[in-house]
């Protein structure tokens, strides 16, 4: 099912439905969505939603943050070989997350910020709904969520007695077993318990040594207390998980990215050299691994009515860490090297909102929300260089040097070759209020705006052996403070003809901070002086702005049979924070200017109970409108001027077309649902790096999966047939270019500029059952 298949139908107010729908459910085939702060229909929100429902997520087979991007447009999410890196971004912008660099879209999970993206890996456990809000929500969600915004909403407390139970067996081994209770404490407290365990082998097979890979062992728990106290309520939670397994990604080597010479040199020099296939699940390489990431957190939400207005207070705690050996980095059938990263966020989180009474003060001509919101988070971030045994005799000149880096490896393993440790401080305090003035019955003035003020304090530190120096320079510093404050603001005019016709048109803004780049390279990217001080860095990056333009409507026609939703959006994008690549060294600094235009359009037809059609699609016009100074194709000395060029992860076209048919079974009760759904991507840049190489180019691809599912009488228990990937469609992802390329002569073959390039293989078909029993 796609997102469409269950966005509300019709436009009713959804005032009139707010207590009800505190819970997150579905009422009367709407989905209630809180993206400005209050529980409304997604059909009366004036901005550009994907509103998806748990049972939705299910029905799509959507198990983590990774495969959201199949039913929600414009929306995308990718790892790289390291689970700590994951990239989520709208609009085709977004960062990865294995720098300092703040993300561009924010994550909240029960309206409690989440300040890095690796660390909501883990599968959906329990989720009422989920909200993806398309461009720069600065106003009410604050500086990272300067194109969007990614909200994720547990199931609440009820005040009955009922609970879950599934258990899933699937493709490569998996096993996964989950459910939740729901237990009634007294007439006006209510606990809610939820659980997951997964395991999984993974469905990569290593030729080298004969083993799978990409498997894990996930435990994911999560526990609610809610207390109705009349005019005051209070939510607390608490939730733990962890993902223990190897963590390694399968990416293959381009064999169309090197001569037909150098690769048979490869296969040659190089036990047989890495796997070619790009359409298999079989990898070549040297692998050391060991993941383990954990994350855990506590929320309290307190609410008191105060004669119709609402005073809420949030306040949150939240710990990530990841430890993973990702090796051998360089991808080939030898031991050359692995890399151990390790990330530590240690955050906490402190809102008070307040929220008027929805058209009620003065006559019914104006309502508001405001809020009070501070920020903290200490993040660390440790990367360590490991030397393998084939390491020295392959990229360390024979002679007096290779004699000591083959000394160090027998005496040491190798291990710690380089390290690095790094450490940032950041402090964000902000005021935020938006108002809706009431012109008329049809006609309404929204205004708000948000005044943040942040500050940065950190530490680099690099160490290096003098067999690593060309990879890693040695540098320390601490980094100058950052103090800055910015005021983003959103102004909505808004009007509704009839009932079912939403008409509006925004501008809205949003932010990300100046920073530090953390990234290891070298030479050093700071100047000191004799006595330690600093002199210069090109560690500094400035803050990035985003301003966007919207018109769009939100329709509903014959009596809710017909859904079609609409927004034309571009976003200007100033002083773009662009990860840079001078063939060794990763270097964030500023763009000039990006500019992200298109159209999204979210249509559902239902006719019937039994049936419906729905389909999202987006269009993306992307154009970097200056960028005089972009990183040159590999090898190649200097710059080049991207003007006129797409940024990476940005489809022209994307979308997703589903159908759900079902049939009740005779008057035994039973219910036969059959669901399909259809992703599709047009052609896009899917490297690290902005610089234009057709070789990190993917083609375009579409991804088909389906349901089939019997229901029991009254919805009971439920067993399911299900596939991804169904066509069993190779695509790319991801693609990197060959670490060490240069030092191996693998660049420069086909072209000036070309380099070997990784492609990293997306998830092959997979099968599975499931059974779930409900009481």
């Amino acid at each position: 099912m796609s997102a469409l298949a269950i966005i509300a139908a019709s436009a009713t107010a959804a005032h009139a439905q707010e207590s009800a729908a505190q819970d997150g459910a579905a009422i009367d085939g709407e989905i209630i969505v809180t993206a400005q702060k209050r529980a409304e229909s997604v059909q009366d929100v004036p901005i550009s939603i994907v509103a998806i429902s748990g049972e939705g997520l299910a029905q799509a087979n959507v198990l983590t943050v990774l495969d959201l991007g199949q039913v929600a447009p414009n929306f995308q999410s990718v790892r790289s070989s390291n689970t700590g890196s994951t990239r989520l971004g709208i609009r085709g912008v977004g960062s990865l997350a294995n720098t300092l660099i703040e993300p561009s879209v924010a994550v909240f999970m029960d309206g409690v910020y989440v300040p890095r993206s690796g660390s909501i890996l883990g599968a959906f456990l329990d989720i009422e709904s989920v909200e993806v809000l398309r461009g720069p929500q600065g106003t009410l969600f604050g500086r990272n969520a300067s194109v969007g915004a990614l909200s994720l909403r547990a199931a609440k407390p009820k005040d009955e007695f009922s609970g879950e139970v599934s258990a899933e067996f699937g493709s490569f081994d998996r096993y996964r077993i989950q459910g939740h209770v729901n237990v009634p404490l007294t007439d006006n407290v209510a606990m809610r318990l939820a659980g997951m365990a997964q395991w999984f082998d993974g469905p990569w097979f290593n030729r080298l040594d004969g083993k799978n890979y990409g498997g894990s062992d996930d435990v994911s728990l999560r526990g609610t207390i809610r207390a109705d106290l009349g005019n005051f309520e209070w939510i607390v939670r608490g939730d733990y998980t962890r993902l223990k397994g190897d963590g390694v990604a399968n990416f293959d080597f381009d064999p169309a990215s090197v001569s037909p010479a150098r690769l048979d040199f490869i296969r040659a020099a190089f036990n047989g050299g890495p796997d070619t296939n790009l359409r298999d699940r079989v990898m070549n390489q040297f692998i050391a691994q060991g993941l383990v990431d954990e994350n855990w957190g506590i929320a309290s939400e307190a609410s008191l009515d105060l004669g119709g207005s609402t005073l809420r207070m949030i306040n949150s705690y939240r710990v990530w860490t990841n430890d993973q050996l990702d090796g051998d980095i360089i991808y080939f059938p030898v031991s050359l090297a692995s890399r151990r990263s390790l990330f530590d966020s240690k955050s906490h989180n402190h809102e008070l909102q307040f929220i008027s009474p929805e058209k009620e003060w003065f006559g019914g001509a104006f309502d508001m929300v405001a809020g009070l919101y501070y920020f903290e988070e200490d993040f660390g971030l440790g990367e360590q260089l490991n030397l393998g045994t084939s390491f020295c005799g392959i990229l360390v000149p024979a002679g007096p040097g290779r004699t000591a880096c083959s000394s160090f490896v027998a005496n040491t393993g190798g291990t710690a070759a380089t390290d690095q440790d790094v450490f940032q401080n950041v402090k964000s305090f902000a005021i935020y209020g938006q108002g809706n003035v009431h012109l008329s019955d049809k006609l309404t003035l929204t205004l708000g705006g948000r005044w943040t003020k942040d500050r940065k304090r950190g530490t680099y530190a690099q160490a290096s052996s003098p067999f690593t120096q060309t990879l890693r320079a040695t540098e320390r510093l601490t980094f100058p403070g950052i103090n800055e404050d910015r005021f983003t603001y959103r102004a909505s005019l808004n009007y509704t003809p009839t009932d079912d016709v939403l008409l509006f048109a925004n501008i809205s803004t949003g932010y990300k901070s100046g920073g530090y780049n953390s990234g290891g390279g070298t030479p050093s990217l700071s100047v000191v002086d004799a006595n330690g001080n600093l002199v210069s860095t090109r560690r500094l990056f400035d803050r990035e702005t985003v301003t966007n333009y919207e018109i769009g409507a939100k329709t509903s026609w014959f009596d809710r049979l017909l859904t079609a939703n609409a927004t034309l959006f571009r976003m200007d994008i100033d002083g773009f924070q662009d990860r840079a690549f001078d063939g060794v060294s990763f270097i964030v600094r500023n763009a000039g200017a990006l500019r992200q235009q298109g159209l999204e359009l979210d249509l559902r037809l239902a006719p019937s109970r039994d049936f419906s059609i729905s389909g999202s699609v987006a269009y993306l016009d992307s154009e970097f409108t200056d960028f005089a100074n972009a990183s040159n194709l590999p090898g190649l000395p200097g710059t080049q001027v991207l003007n006129g060029k797409p940024n990476t992860f940005s489809p022209k076209w994307s979308g997703n077309v589903a159908v759900d048919w079902g049939t009740d079974i005779g008057s035994s009760g039973m219910r036969l649902n059959v669901n399909s759904n259809l992703f599709f991507t047009s052609s896009q840049f899917v490297g690290t790096v902005n610089d234009a190489n057709l070789q990190s180019r993917a083609p375009a691809y579409a991804l088909l999966g389906g349901r089939i599912s019997l229901d029991g009488p009254d919805g009971r228990w439920t067993v399911a047939l299900f596939a991804r990937n169904l066509l069993d469609k190779a695509y790319r992802p991801l693609s990197v270019y060959q670490p060490l390329g240069g030092a191996l002569g693998l660049s420069n073959t086909v072209f000036p500029g070309s380099t070997a390039n990784r492609v990293m293989a997306g998830e092959p078909r997979a099968f599975g059952v499931s059974a779930t029993l409900r009481f």
